[in-house]
Order: C-alpha cells, then sequence, then structure tokens
C-alpha cells in the first residue's frame, strides 16, 4: 500500500531559503514482489462433513509480481494528506492438500493447483508531524484503506475458491523521514486489527528506504529505493463455506520522487 517518498512522506529539505507551507508531491516506483501465505476453504459437503483445500505460496508455485506503484499528496505545515495504490498480480501451477474433517476426518488428497491472485491495495492517510525540523521528522498517521483481491484457485479436486471482491479498512500509522548531505532515508509502519463489515481484518504495512536527492530547488528531484513488506489477512464467510486468506508481499523497490 506502503509512499515525493513511497512512506507517503516528502522528504524533509535541506534548503533553508524555502520556507513555503504548502508542499506537493508524487512518486512512481517499481517494484518486484513475492507472495508467501495461505489459503483455506472449508466447504460443506454433507451433514457433519467439511472439505478443506490448503494451499500455501510454495505449493502455489507462484510466479513474481512485476508492477509500479504510485502516491500523490500534499503537506501543510505539520500536516499531510497521501494516497497510495500498489497492485500486484501472480499466477502459479502447483498443488494443494485436500482433507476431509467431521465424520470422514483422516482422508488426504494432493491435487493439482491452477492459480490466478490479484491483490490491490489503496491506502490513504492524514499525518500530523510531532517532531519537525529542517532536515528532519517524525510523525503518527491514521488511514483508510481498502484491498481488492481476486483469487481464481482451481483444482482438479475439490471445490474452486473463486473471489472477487473488495474490503474497507482502517489503520494507524507511525513514520520517519530524514535528510543528510543530501541522502534521504526513513521509515513508515501501518498496521490495525479488527473486524470490519463482519469480517476479521489483519493488517501491517512495513517500509525501510534510502534514497538521494539530485536537486533542492524549488522543485525537487529524488531517486529513492527500499523494501517494503505488506502482511494481508482476512477471513470471508460465505453461507456455508468459509475462506481464510492470509498474504504476506514483499520485495524490494525503486524509483523517483518530486516535490514542489
Amino acid at each position: 500500500m506502503p509512499i515525493g517518498w513511497t512512506t507517503e512522506q516528502a522528504a524533509p529539505s535541506e534548503n533553508t531559503s524555502d520556507h513555503r507551507d504548502w508542499h506537493i508531491f508524487a512518486n512512481i516506483s517499481y517494484t518486484s514482489r513475492t507472495l508467501d501465505g495461505s489459503v483455506n476453504n472449508r466447504s460443506a459437503i454433507a451433514d457433519d462433513v467439511f472439505g478443506d483445500l490448503v494451499a500455501s505460496g510454495d505449493s502455489m508455485n507462484l510466479d513474481t509480481s512485476q508492477s509500479l506503484m504510485y502516491t500523490l499528496g500534499m503537506r501543510y505545515k505539520r500536516w499531510g494528506l497521501g494516497l497510495n495504490y500498489a497492485p500486484t498480480s501472480f499466477s502459479g501451477q502447483g498443488y494443494a492438500i485436500v482433507t476431509l474433517s467431521g465424520g470422514s476426518a483422516g482422508v488426504l488428497q494432493k491435487t493439482p493447483l491452477n492459480t490466478d491472485i490479484d491483490v490491490n491495495l489503496l491506502l490513504g492517510k492524514l499525518t500530523y508531524d510531532v517532531v519537525q525540523t529542517g532536515v528532519s521528522r517524525f510523525g503518527v498517521g491514521a488511514g483508510l484503506g481498502k484491498s481488492y483481491i481476486d483469487l481464481n484457485i482451481i483444482p482438479q479436486v475439490g471445490d474452486s475458491i473463486i473471489y472477487d471482491g473488495n474490503q474497507p479498512f482502517g489503520y494507524f500509522s507511525v513514520y520517519m523521514a530524514n535528510t543528510y548531505n543530501g541522502f534521504l532515508y526513513g521509515f513508515n509502519i501501518n498496521a490495525i486489527s479488527a473486524t470490519f463489515s463482519g469480517d476479521e481484518v489483519d493488517y501491517s504495512d512495513y517500509t525501510v528506504e534510502l534514497g538521494y536527492r539530485l536537486s533542492d530547488k524549488a522543485i525537487k528531484w529524488d531517486i529513492v529505493g527500499g523494501y517494503r513488506l505488506v502482511n494481508f489477512s482476512i477471513d470471508i464467510e460465505d453461507g456455508n463455506d468459509m475462506v481464510k486468506a492470509i498474504t504476506h508481499l514483499q520485495g524490494p523497490f525503486i524509483g523517483i520522487s518530486t516535490t514542489y
């Protein structure tokens, strides 16, 4: 989600002649991400008999997602408002384990699996700098996010997992952004564990980054890179079926930021 900074923050300026209260920033970054985690689909087959399809990131044999992530925001004195969008897409051919529980407990079967997973994360956040100097900022924030999840997990044996929906959620944040002799460094952490619209959501998002300021004039240009780890877990109930999805999206990124 995440983020110009990919942490949804414009980097501080060492230009002491820049006394403007308003700043606008944007970032675009290329990222290579892997997906790990697990998907568990429990379906009612008969009275007191349930079928569980269990697959992990390794067993699904997913490829690497190559995509861009985008940030746009503004700052006024200590206040900031940022929007981050991070789309990802994975596919693979692997296997899953189908187990029976209830009255037929103990039956196991390994089945080939075709998988397509899209996870798009949209984050909006309001921040406040608790500490602010010409070269450093440390602050807190609160935001609203929405995950767009499209699952197409089709085994040869057992029920398919087909889900296309979105899940809104809120979250809290802490961040730091520093500048030293043209070099930039910082971190951002977003997290929440709560129930939204009847669905349990666990979300955490960690970003660390380094950068270098190419220009510190009225329009500032930075080159930035770093690493981002997004953990997202959601339990979805649909009639007699229950899907539990745990995803870990992670990978490096590199991009360009501009601040005015």
